[in-house]
């Protein structure tokens, strides 16, 4: 086999290989998603922090001024998390996509409001139906 035929075939492979882990990275779903994070609880000392919560939907409403969604979910523990998206982060959309009894994943900045430590989504891409 002559040396021109050999180069070829190798380089032949070696696209074919570069193809077929770039399919398998992409249509598995772990190209781009960072690392898988832990659901946590949130703490006093978490005020401030990024952190990703996960639980069941307890209910759901509107706030008053209707622009603002409010979600309660049962947390790991069976704590009651509370978890506030904006307008600005696709609230009418979120109460579209989910349901009482939904399990969600929110990744959020905890602060407090009136006492209670909730989770407040900055972006719709942080919700995820699970």
């Amino acid at each position: 086999m002559k040396k021109e035929n050999k180069i070829v075939i190798v380089l032949f492979l070696t696209a074919f290989l570069s193809v077929l882990l770039l399919y398998a990275f992409v249509f598995s779903g772990s190209f781009g998603t960072g690392p898988q994070q832990s659901p946590v609880i949130p703490t006093q000392s978490d005020i401030g922090k990024s952190v990703y919560v996960e639980g069941t939907v307890l209910n759901k409403k509107m706030t008053f001024t209707g622009e603002n969604l409010i979600l309660n979910i049962e947390g790991t523990n069976q704590d009651v998390l509370v978890i506030f998206i904006p307008k600005s982060s696709g609230a009418s959309s979120i109460f579209q996509k989910t349901s009482v009894g939904n399990k969600i994943g929110v990744t959020g900045i905890v602060e407090e409001y009136n006492g209670t430590l909730e989770v407040v989504v900055k972006k719709e891409t942080d919700f995820k139906n699970l």
